[in-house]
């Protein structure tokens, strides 16, 4: 197997999602594992991130446990390094020098489903329709990605089911060209340049 990445995410949309949108990367010898989130729909901050990363790697055999934790956080409206200060800051010193694994952050810009809308092609087949006045060619910078894609939804309640669904139909290489939150959680899973970097749990 090549290096195995877990990502840490903060609710069952992106568990179902996010194995989809990263798939093509097994063609690079880079296997997403799992999506750990918090359970019980609890959010995901510093003291939850380090117990999901030191459960998936305490769980695992030593030699099926993980080369790479990718954290991916939603910035809400906020800036990404005001949200990814305290993960940066504090993180590594909590999990320890026990857990010898890489550890990465990446962020979704808003909400995950931001990245949805830059695949333009894609999310309107799926949709049956069009997408309204967004400005697909700027995903990062939709307000309100997953209330408009709500929207555009109708009748059907957006879910987790529904969210992989569309991960599905959509296309990543196109997500990547038109969301720079995107790539950079791309760059995160992968051995390239990740948006921002904890250097050291370990080896790299």
């Amino acid at each position: 197997m090549g290096k195995r990445v877990v990502i840490i995410a903060s609710g069952e949309t992106e568990r179902r999602s996010l194995p989809h949108l990263v798939e093509h990367l097994q063609a690079q010898d880079i296997v997403v594992t799992e999506v750990r989130i918090p359970p019980g729909h609890r959010s995901l901050n510093v003291q939850m991130a380090e117990k999901l990363v030191k459960a998936a790697w305490f769980d695992k055999e030593i030699d099926a446990r993980p080369d790479k934790f990718v954290v991916l956080v939603d910035t809400n409206g906020m800036s990404a390094e005001d949200v990814l200060s305290p993960f940066q800051d504090q993180l590594a010193g909590r999990i320890g020098p026990n857990v010898t694994a890489q550890l990465q952050l990446a962020y979704a810009q808003r909400h995950l489903e931001a990245w949805y809308f830059a695949d333009e092609s894609g999310l309107r087949k799926y949709l049956g329709g069009s997408l309204g006045s967004i400005d697909a060619s700027a995903p990062d910078q939709i307000e309100n990605p997953k209330e408009h894609l709500k929207n555009l939804l109708g009748e059907t309640a957006y879910t987790a089911v529904i969210s992989e669904g569309i991960a599905k139909a959509l296309e990543a290489q196109r997500i990547s060209q038109r969301s720079p939150s995107f790539q950079g959680f791309l760059d995160a899973v992968r051995n390239g340049s990740p948006t921002i970097s904890i250097s050291q749990v370990g080896r790299k």
